[in-house]
């Protein structure tokens, strides 16, 4: 199922990798009213597309407060709702691109036929996925990617099957997608990647990750619970303002997530 597996090991040449980034990098900035049609016009560079959906969602136990899921693309907007309302985290081909970790590419008959063998109820997702062949799509490419405190499932829909090359490229693209909306969406973790700690501060904050209360932290370390609590307070200080009022432990669990711990 899902026709020819393209080889992925073989990297794209970094001429290729530097157009891919010149096209998707001004979409962190776009007006919101741009942001989908821009998005569809720079996909289509990289493979001619008829419409595509971008989705993110955040992954669990980041420290963060869960976003809402964020859909971005061309696709009509029925549709989009139909997605977000009934399938969502549920949709099967998006769970088997993330736990195989490749791009799903077939004829959206038998991406059908696949779903129809796989799920009980598969009559609304197989109807969400001939619906937007309605206008001439025939083809289907579903490509996972992770962002630094998100995953995103790419889904791009085609008249024409796209070639090894431009799914190695929509591959590549979708990674970079996925880090270029979330930076959008979470501007600070910029701020957070740039950020530097001395030795001592780094096991602090990695013996919060724990959970640990100050006195046991304090033992474990050889300092006071007055030193902890300093390192702590000194810690909040220095994160971006927007997540200011987080406890010291969870911002730690996102430092650890973007494995600055």
């Amino acid at each position: 199922m899902n026709g020819h597996v393209p080889d992925l090991d073989p990297p794209l040449n970094s001429a290729t990798h530097a157009r891919i980034d010149e096209l998707l990098a001004p979409l962190r900035t776009f007006a919101e009213a741009r942001l989908d049609s821009e998005l569809g016009a720079r996909l289509d560079q990289v493979t001619p597309a008829s419409h595509c959906l971008c989705v993110i969602a955040d992954c669990g136990g980041t420290g963060l407060e869960a976003a809402p899921v964020r859909l971005h693309g061309t696709m009509d907007r029925d549709l989009q709702g139909l997605y977000a309302a009934l399938i969502g985290e549920r949709d099967p081909l998006a769970m088997r691109a993330r736990q195989e970790w490749r791009p799903l590419v077939a004829p959206l008959d038998e991406h059908a036929t696949w779903v129809r063998s796989q799920v009980r109820h598969p009559e609304t997702y197989v109807a969400w996925l001939m619906r937007n062949g309605a206008r001439g799509a025939r083809h289907l490419s579903v490509l996972p990617a992770r962002g630094r405190l998100s995953r995103a499932t790419l889904y791009v829909f085609c008249n024409r099957a796209p070639d090894e090359a431009q799914v190695l490229a929509l591959f590549y693209a979708t990674q970079r997608l996925a880090v270029t909306l979330e930076l959008r969406h979470r501007p600070f973790i910029t701020e957070l990647l740039a950020m530097r700690f001395t030795p001592r501060e780094a096991d602090v904050l990695r013996a919060g990750l724990k959970g640990s209360a100050d006195e046991q932290i304090a033992a474990w370390l050889g300092l006071s619970v007055d030193a902890i609590r300093y390192y702590f307070k000194k810690f909040k200080h220095r994160v971006p303002p927007v997540i200011g009022h987080m406890k010291p432990r969870d911002l730690a669990r996102v430092l650890n997530h973007l494995d600055k711990l």
